[in-house]
């Protein structure tokens, strides 16, 4: 009795090992990627090109508490869409002037849904531009949206790892849209790291002066429509008046000739226009002629013909 009794001990002993060196296993493997144990990269964008303001300082604000509801799921990603943001802002709107203040606002920040259902995610944020005196200067504004499906994306993490992933991918979207809205609706308040404005960059043009042409025969500065220059007065060759007869004695020299600067060929002379009847003079009868009579009563005078 006692010979079985110690194998059986024996038996009970070595199967109580082998369960305790298999159950973490099982458990592991039960738990999936939903264990845990995972880490997550913090979320940081100081390596995107910083939007530099002419303002003193920034200043952060969360308000996506107000917006969120019972089905948020935000709280449990393992970094939060709202920290994330504050985030961006910190890493990517840089204070770069002498007065006034900026103010970034984080109006929503949630994501919605069941566990193992689809999760919407939306992002919504807006910045104010206050002048020194606090007035309010400037406002932009961006939103993003996206939507994770199980079965269509990275879901083998577990419900963290999807909310993980979400969040990275409406920051990247968020990043994109913010750039823009203030680019575009903020540009006269961004300025370089030596705190000059960089707006004019996107719309400056060199022009050249009147009566010159740009260099390569093409416009400078990207500039389209740039009107054409406008060579000088172009003066045209001495002419004779038209229908102008030589004059009769003299040795038949015709009438003086003036340059003439037509202001139909040339609307840009300022010259006016000059006499185009000959100067008057007096008629030399040729040699030999015979002189005609003239009455004392101031009649017609008649010819030797009778004409």
């Amino acid at each position: 009795m006692r010979r079985s009794s110690g194998r059986a001990g024996a038996a009970w002993r070595g199967g109580s090992r082998l369960l305790a060196v298999a159950l973490p296993l099982l458990l592991a493997a039960c738990g999936g990627g939903g264990s845990t144990d995972q880490t997550f990269a913090p979320l940081h964008y100081d390596y995107l090109t910083p939007l530099r303001l002419g303002v003193a300082s920034l200043s952060v604000q969360d308000n996506s508490a107000a917006a969120s509801g019972p089905q948020d799921l935000a709280s449990q990603s393992p970094v939060t869409p709202d920290a994330a943001l504050q985030q961006m802002a910190h890493d990517r709107l840089v204070p770069a002037g002498s007065t006034g203040t900026a103010v970034f606002t984080i109006d929503q920040a949630s994501i919605t849904g069941q566990p193992g259902g689809p999760l919407d995610g939306h992002l919504s944020v807006h910045l104010d531009i206050l002048s020194g005196t606090g007035g309010h200067a400037g406002y932009a504004e961006a939103h993003v949206s996206r939507q994770f499906v199980p079965g269509t994306d990275n879901d083998n993490g577990g419900l963290r790892a999807e909310l993980y992933d979400l969040t990275r991918q409406m920051m990247q979207d968020m990043n994109v849209e913010l750039e823009f809205q203030v680019r575009r609706s903020l540009r006269d308040w961004l300025v370089d790291a030596s705190g000059a404005p960089v707006a004019g960059s996107v719309e400056q043009q060199t022009l050249s002066a009147p009566g010159t042409s740009s260099a390569a025969g093409g416009s400078t500065g990207g500039a389209k429509g740039a009107p054409t220059s406008v060579g000088a007065p172009v003066q045209l060759a001495p002419m004779s008046p038209a229908g102008s007869a030589p004059a009769v004695g003299g040795g038949g020299n015709t009438s003086p000739t003036t340059p003439v600067t037509d202001p139909a060929v040339n609307p840009g002379s300022l010259n006016p226009p000059t006499t185009l009847s000959p100067p008057p003079s007096v008629l030399t009868p040729p040699p030999g002629a015979v002189p005609v009579p003239v009455p004392a009563n101031g009649g017609t005078p008649v010819t030797p013909g009778g004409y």
